[in-house]
């Protein structure tokens, strides 16, 4: 195992910093378009932890709504269904889960359609070029450099977003030689496949260019009133 682990290292283990800066723009309500990968991410960069603060039953309503997590068989789940419990999302760091928790987190997301959308996933991982994965290009477009937490080392398009751990991201995309890892991302740029048990943080995104969710027809009505008012206190004038 600790060979794997050396080779991924020097595989994959630093970003380039000579990729294009992806241009990244926000779309409102949370959500950030990154056009150089034609996804969108979540502008809240450790969103599970402030749903928490605002809904303690979170845990709960994760695990009612995605009980188990399918996992490639190994010893630690030989069946290849992991059953979730509250242990998954347990740390020291608030947001801080696991791998298990961090897929947990998406499905609860898709399922609630959480912002409009069902289409919620965790980032996938280039194992063998760093930078090509979707959190190693994100860390280049913000103006990362290998070595220098991006909390610290950043360009302005970091402004569009808030709650950057100083810590690791995990990707959806397992280590393929040991299924008891899956790949993650420091904020220093070092990307290294890590047991799934460990607590690191997730950064949640969408496919394509996505915007806030079109109104409702009664918010429509509303909206609509409300301007006939403005007319009729404008014609009065």
């Amino acid at each position: 195992m600790r060979h794997e682990f050396n080779a991924a290292l020097l595989a994959a283990g630093l970003l380039s910093a000579n990729i294009a800066q992806a241009a990244l723009s926000s779309n409102g309500n949370g959500l950030v378009y990154d056009s150089v990968q034609n996804i969108t991410w979540s502008s809240d960069a450790n969103l599970f932890a402030s749903m928490y603060a605002g809904d303690p039953a979170l845990v709960s309503k994760i695990i009612a709504a995605v009980p188990t997590i399918a996992n490639t068989p190994n010893t630690a789940s030989p069946t290849g269904i992991y059953a979730l419990s509250a242990a998954d999302f347990t740390a020291s760091l608030p947001g801080a889960i696991d791998w298990f928790g961090a897929q947990a987190f998406v499905g609860y997301l898709n399922s609630s359609r959480y912002l409009g959308q069902n289409t919620w996933s965790l980032p996938a991982a280039n194992p063998v070029v760093a930078s090509a994965g979707q959190l190693g290009s994100l860390f280049t477009s913000l103006g990362g450099v290998v070595g220098a937490s991006i909390t610290t080392t950043h360009n302005s398009s970091y402004s569009l977003f808030t709650n950057v751990q100083d810590s690791a991201y995990w990707h959806a995309t397992e280590f393929a030689t040991g299924p008891s890892l899956a790949w993650g991302i420091s904020s220093f740029g070092f990307q290294i496949p890590y047991p799934k048990a460990v607590n690191f943080y997730t950064w949640v995104m969408l496919p394509g260019n996505m915007v806030a969710p079109v109104p409702e027809p009664g918010e429509w009505a509303m909206m609509l009133a409300g301007f006939g008012l403005i007319g009729v206190i404008a014609r009065r004038r």
